[in-house]
């Protein structure tokens, strides 16, 4: 790069730095007026976070090893599934972006983090801590709500689940984005379970440490175990395993449940397609439910649309539990598609090609992560996005990252042209990475095409050059061996 760009670069910077600090997030505009919800894990790690060669729990289980890669650049993880951008820490603010810019322009109104506390038996709660509030300390940016589900088995008495609800007290509570429901405007807190606390006592001993009332949820069915402290209930994933009733359990749970308690909330998952079994940690559900390439999620959203009246909000369960296949989290198999889904549903003026433009920036902070200029740009892109401005973010996204840039170094030159030869044929899985110019997973002659283009629009006519190494019949065939599967 120029001595000339890199200081227009840094005079660009810092003119639009202040836009940056004071940019004000755009509340999405829905039809569907059902407040909806994605239970959210945060409990994912990789060496950036755990150091040298650890991977966290869930991206291994008991027998899989991340550090395992293949030619196309995946790791092996404990799922049928693969993140779109691959294996990632929680914490990691540019994951956090894409995923909460994906919810936004999804119609999703807010998150419930699957919470750990601050005390508990689990070993990795001081982890699981951190990685939530990473994700609660951005909601603002974006204009998102939070709320929690406790997880209150890893409480081994009273006084560490009081601590726990102090912490929220202290910590969330005060926030203006924590979710409150119902005209008391109460913070929601759900409970998976109970299952440590079953009996009304305890909890309120426990709600006491709040502060303020609590609009307290459990699982379906279970609002008995802590009496009149419970508020309502929420559904979640279940049937029968030899029945396969799942839809049944859902139905009948709208249909009578939910009007019988003060508060409901129902649920809507793609599927459950666990991977316990195979990461050597046994049967620990004894079902599974197809996701029937969509038609489970639109079965769900449907009975959800069916009776919106006797539900305060929806939960979509979940964004990114991988390991037990419930995500709506873009993948390598099912794409945008379930996002998509969410967004029909919301009825939301946005699209796949939106969620794209999402995905775009996640790959532009990842390869210019060092570059602290560039970095500045996409922060507005950003902001447009959080503003809602698709259109200005769309626009600053092809400056920052122009198409054709294989290199990462901010511009489309020769440098680029090497990167493309010296790949060409080969294959990833982190669609757009590399010279993989249109997100086809593969290096050919159509990135070629990218990166001459990119280059013609800001080169003088006559200077782009050819695929010269290659003779023409050896370029055809090169181009050929890529779309014609080896046998």
């Amino acid at each position: 790069m120029s001595d000339r760009l890199i200081r227009c670069c840094a005079l660009l910077a810092a003119a639009i730095a202040p836009a940056v600090a004071t940019a004000q997030p755009a509340d999405v505009v829905k039809t569907n007026p059902t407040k909806v919800f994605m239970h959210y894990m945060p409990w994912f790690e990789t060496p950036a976070t755990l150091g040298g060669n650890n991977w966290g729990y869930h991206w291994k289980f008991n027998n899989k090893n991340p550090n395992i890669v293949d030619e196309t650049g995946k790791r092996q993880i404990a799922s049928h599934y693969y993140p779109l951008i691959g294996p990632y820490a929680s914490r990691d603010p540019h994951v956090i972006e894409y995923h909460l810019l994906l919810m936004k322009l999804s119609g999703v109104d807010g998150v419930l983090i699957d919470w750990y506390g601050v005390q508990g038996t689990n070993g990795d709660i001081n982890q699981l801590l951190t990685s939530s509030n990473a994700l609660v300390d951005k909601m603002d940016d974006f204009g998102m709500d939070f709320g929690v589900v406790l997880e209150d088995r890893f409480s081994a008495n009273v006084g560490q689940a009081e601590a726990n609800v102090a912490y929220l007290r202290d910590n969330y509570f005060n926030r203006p984005e924590y979710i409150r429901l119902g005209a008391d405007q109460n913070p929601l807190m759900g409970v998976f379970g109970p299952i440590t606390f079953q009996q009304p006592g305890s909890w309120t001993q426990i709600l006491d440490q709040a502060g303020e009332e609590v609009d307290l949820l459990t699982l379906w069915y279970e609002g008995s175990e802590a009496g009149a402290n419970a508020s309502g209930e929420y559904a979640w994933i279940y049937e029968d395993a030899p029945q396969n009733n799942h839809l049944q359990h859902q139905r009948n749970f709208y249909r009578t449940r939910a009007q019988q308690v003060e508060m409901a909330g129902g649920v809507a998952y793609p599927g459950f397609d666990d991977y316990y079994v195979e990461g050597g940690v046994g049967e620990v559900v004894p079902f599974d439910i197809p996701h029937d390439d969509g038609q489970t999620l639109d079965s769900m959203l449907a009975l959800a649309t069916t009776y919106s009246d006797n539900i305060d909000f929806l939960q979509l369960a979940t964004f990114n539990d991988f390991g037990e296949g419930t995500m709506f989290e873009p993948t390598v198999e099912t794409g945008f598609e379930y996002l998509k889904k969410v967004q029909q549903f919301t009825g939301v003026d946005y699209d796949e090609e939106d969620l794209r433009l999402v995905y775009r920036l996640f790959l532009a902070r990842k390869e210019y992560e060092g570059n602290a200029a560039t970095q500045t740009l996409l922060d507005q892109v950003s902001a447009s996005l959080a503003e809602l401005r698709i259109e200005d973010a769309a626009a600053a996204l092809d400056e920052a990252a122009p198409a054709g840039d294989y290199d990462g170094d901010g511009d489309v030159d020769a440098g680029d042209y090497g990167v493309w030869q010296s790949s060409f044929g080969a294959q990833t899985i982190l669609l757009g990475a590399g010279a993989d110019g249109n997100y086809d997973g593969v290096v050919d002659s159509a990135d070629y095409t990218i990166w001459r283009d990119g280059m013609t629009s800001v080169q003088p006519a006559g200077v782009v050059p050819e695929p010269a190494t290659l003779s023409l019949a050896g370029f055809a065939a090169l181009a050929l061996a890529t779309l014609w599967p080896s046998r």
